[in-house]
C-alpha cells in the first residue's frame, strides 16, 4: 500500500524541530535528507520548498550564504 504524502505543515514542523536541535543546516540538500530522511514522491519534495519559503516569509528561519557561498539555514533568535 502507498504511504500518503507528508504535507507542508508537517514539514513546516518538521524543520524547525530538526534546526533546533542542529542549530543551522548547510546547503538544501542537507535540509532535504534531515528533514525528509527519504523522499517518497517528488510532491514531497515541493512540500519542502513550499514550508521552506514559508518558514522563511513568517520570519521564523533565515536563509543566508556562508563565505564559501553554500547556503545556510538557521531558526532566526
Amino acid at each position: 500500500m502507498a504511504q500518503k504524502d507528508r504535507s507542508v505543515l508537517w514539514v513546516e514542523k518538521r524543520v524547525l524541530k530538526v534546526l533546533s536541535k542542529k542549530r543551522q543546516i548547510t546547503t538544501y540538500l542537507a535540509m532535504s535528507a534531515c528533514v525528509l530522511e527519504n523522499v517518497r514522491s517528488l510532491e514531497e519534495q515541493r512540500n519542502l520548498d513550499r514550508a521552506l519559503a514559508n518558514l522563511i516569509f513568517r520570519g521564523l528561519i533565515k536563509r543566508e550564504k556562508d563565505k564559501d557561498g553554500f547556503t545556510l539555514y538557521r531558526l532566526v533568535e
